[in-house]
């Protein structure tokens, strides 16, 4: 079964759900498939300089509607399991009122600094129990907007690649995306 989605693109948008509706990747096999597809998305990227991002944007947004809609990020959280987020000094004072620490000392415990940005280095994440978010409404704002595929500049986005490696729903619109832009994978 296809889902069509109209597009700015000169073609309308068929969706096929990894073969069978409803079927999605499993969240354990995503990082061992995309692995094996790093070649071929050397190519894709190259392929996506071809489009502007007022024609690419769009696309991924209404994609990632379907499949955010469509995969229950609850009995995946490979996010959690596998990436460190991003964070910022609200989100500190935020997370270590929920763990009764003071602001400093859950920095020095739990965040990290790359030299560009704060994190939490906790793998999976401290706040993880039973592949859900314990501080959910508190949560960092960069686990809010995960997986990022509503921001503008898609193509130019390097943290996609690594989101595809671990995220179901950043798989599936990117290989949605292969077959809607006709990416032959050369």
């Amino acid at each position: 079964m296809y889902c069509i989605i109209q597009s700015k693109l000169p073609y309308q948008t068929k969706i096929s759900f990894m073969e069978t509706e409803n079927q999605s990747i499993h969240p354990n096999q995503i990082f061992q498939i995309a692995k094996a597809k790093a070649t071929e998305n050397v190519f894709f990227k190259k392929h996506l300089r071809g489009y502007s991002s007022a024609e690419i944007d769009p696309l991924v947004a209404k994609l990632y509607q379907v499949f955010s809609a469509k995969i229950d990020c609850t009995t995946c959280a490979n996010c959690c399991s596998h990436l460190e987020p991003g964070i910022d000094e609200s989100d500190i004072e935020r997370l270590a009122f929920t763990k009764n620490m003071d602001p400093i000392d859950f920095k020095r415990a739990h965040v990290a600094f790359d030299g560009d940005a704060l994190f939490l280095v906790a793998k999976p994440c401290l706040f993880l129990e039973d592949k859900q978010c314990s501080v959910y409404a508190d949560r960092p704002l960069s686990c809010a907007a995960y997986p990022h595929l509503e921001q503008a500049n898609f193509k130019y986005k390097r943290n996609v690649w690594s989101n595809y490696l671990v995220c179901p729903i950043v798989f599936e619109v990117i290989e949605s995306l292969k077959k809607e832009l006709n990416f032959n994978g050369q």
